[in-house]
C-alpha cells in the first residue's frame, strides 16, 4: 500500500518519508501518519547531540527497535530540507584516521530544538488520542474483537 508521503518496502518495513509529518489528518486513516515521521525523528535524535547521517539512521532504527528504517533516498533529502529551514546545521568533520573520509555532522539550531519539542508533543498527543479512539483508554494496548493487540 502506498499513499502520499508513505513508502512501503517489499519486506513490509516502515521507512522514513520526508514529506508527510502532520498527525491528525483523517484523510490518511488507512495509511497511519505515524509510519512517516522522518523529520520529527531526525530532530528528536539530534536533540541528544550531533550526529552524521549514517549514525542518525542507525540510532532511529535502534530507538524504534527496528520498526523504522531510514533509507538514504529519503534521509538525506530530509536533512537537506531541515538544514535549509534553519532547523539543523551541518559541518564537515576532519578526515578520519583510518579511511580519510569526511562526514557531515548535523546538530540542532536553537529553532530546531524548539521545533523538536513542538513536533514531539504533537506526535505524543496524536498517539494518545489514537489509542483512545481505538478503545485503549490511554493504555498502550488495544482490544479489538476481544483480542489484545
Amino acid at each position: 500500500m502506498t499513499g502520499e508521503g508513505v513508502q512501503e518496502c517489499h519486506s513490509a518495513e516502515r521507512v522514513l518519508d520526508s514529506e508527510a509529518d502532520v498527525p491528525g489528518d483523517l484523510a490518511q486513516v488507512d495509511v497511519p501518519p505515524v509510519s512517516t515521521p522522518g523529520p520529527t525523528l531526525v530532530l528528536a535524535v539530534l536533540a541528544d547531540g550531533p550526529m552524521h547521517g549514517y549514525g542518525l539512521a542507525k540510532e532511529i532504527e535502534r530507538r524504534s527497535e527496528g520498526y523504522f528504517h531510514a533509507r538514504w533516498g529519503s534521509l538525506y533529502p530530509t536533512l537537506q530540507r531541515l538544514e535549509s529551514q534553519g532547523l539543523i546545521s551541518g559541518e564537515w568533520s576532519a578526515p578520519t584516521a583510518g579511511s580519510g573520509r569526511r562526514r557531515r555532522v548535523y546538530h540542532l539550531t536553537p529553532s530546531g530544538r524548539a521545533e523538536a519539542r513542538k513536533t514531539a508533543g504533537r506526535w505524543r498527543e496524536f498517539a494518545e488520542n489514537l489509542l483512545k479512539a481505538l478503545g485503549a483508554g490511554g493504555r498502550s494496548e488495544v482490544i479489538v474483537d476481544g483480542t489484545r493487540i
